[in-house]
């Protein structure tokens, strides 16, 4: 209809945007030719910026499209779906094509809720390419740009930053910042999209560098908590019993170490290192390595390393090490509460029932 209206106002003819002349038919078979390894080093890096913004465009879709309709998203599926798009599209000499989150919100807008809604799209477009292109001529732009925002508007919503800034302000900000800067590169979008992977990279990172570690001690309710937090009394004197949550890789363990260490040289009477190792689900071989260190520096302070509820993954890379072999300086505990028993006997003198 605005195509109509346009034509019978001479909208072109005034100077006014429209679609214009668009090519007409299928796309012929294409098959590139042979590129020199020169060509292929120049293409290594745009072709993965390419990669991944492609599929994080498809991976945002998704969600929203997942939330809307309630059914699982399929990353797998949805890969090889992308993978025969992108080498159909080379093949036709097209560019590399991707998701469409514009084509997406048009169509849970128009309330589609099957796949066929997106083969009755292909059949439209194939029967527009091969008869109807010049009947586009005179759509305005502006119509197009106006289904594109009436679409898209639905999906922002304010009120989920807001929420969010509630739950985490780091992320909430990572969100705010993506946003601004995809509206403020658009058409160019890929750098919003780059710039929050790459902050959330960042935080994501930063976690994992700085674990949550603490001293335990004994809860009136029985549960073991952070000692200082709560102002418990230790396990036991002459004890350090701590909980890492986090697993025991090349990123915490040098964090658990560092700790280790500084409470090691401010309290020089500590015989007795007890790690509650429940929340540890990996060890890499930097976790092997600060393990060996803290059952060395035990075995030189003459004390123990208490081990307890080391999990079979966790303990399967540590025994292959050949650093759980019975002997001294080490004591493995398969739960907590048998952990609490033997540490509770420290405390006791020589001979005490």
């Amino acid at each position: 209809a605005a195509g109509a209206l346009s034509w019978a106002l001479g909208y072109a003819d005034a100077g006014g945007a429209v679609v214009g002349a668009l090519p007409s038919g299928l796309p012929a078979p294409y098959w590139p030719g042979a590129l020199p390894w020169s060509g292929f080093a120049a293409l290594v890096m745009p072709v993965l910026v390419v990669t991944l913004v492609s599929f994080l465009e498809t991976a945002s879709s998704a969600k929203v499209e997942s939330q809307r309709s309630g059914e699982r998203w399929n990353e797998n599926q949805d890969l090889i779906g992308q993978g025969l798009a992108k080498i159909s599209s080379g093949l036709c000499g097209s560019f590399a094509t991707s998701a469409s989150f514009s084509r997406s919100a048009i169509n849970l807008y128009a309330g589609a809720k099957s796949g066929w809604a997106t083969l009755f799209a292909i059949g439209l477009v194939l029967v527009v390419l091969l008869w109807l292109t010049p009947a586009l001529y005179h759509v305005p732009q502006s119509v197009l740009a106006a289904v594109v925002v009436t679409a898209v508007t639905s999906l922002i919503k304010p009120g989920t930053l807001l929420r969010l800034w509630r739950v985490s302000r780091v992320e909430a900000v990572i969100g705010g910042v993506t946003f601004a800067l995809t509206l403020a590169t658009a058409p160019r979008m890929y750098w919003g999209v780059l710039v929050g992977l790459l902050m959330n990279l960042s935080h994501f990172l930063y976690q994992r560098l700085h674990p949550r570690i603490i001293e335990v001690g004994l809860h009136p309710d029985g549960s073991l908590r952070d000692r200082h937090l709560w102002h418990l009394p230790p396990l036991a004197p002459q004890l350090l019993a701590l909980r890492m949550d986090a697993e025991l890789d090349f990123a915490s363990a040098s964090a658990l170490e560092r700790w280790v260490n500084e409470h090691m040289a401010a309290h020089p009477d500590v015989v007795h290192l007890c790690l509650l190792a429940q929340p540890i689900n990996r060890v890499d071989v930097t976790g092997v390595e600060t393990f060996a260190q803290l059952l060395a520096l035990m075995r030189a302070r003459g004390g123990t390393l208490h081990v307890s509820g080391l999990k079979l993954p966790a303990e399967r890379v540590l025994r292959q090490a050949g650093l759980l072999e019975p002997g001294s300086g080490l004591a493995m505990y398969r739960t907590d509460t048998e952990a609490l028993m033997a540490l509770q006997q420290l405390s006791r003198p020589a001979g005490a029932a």
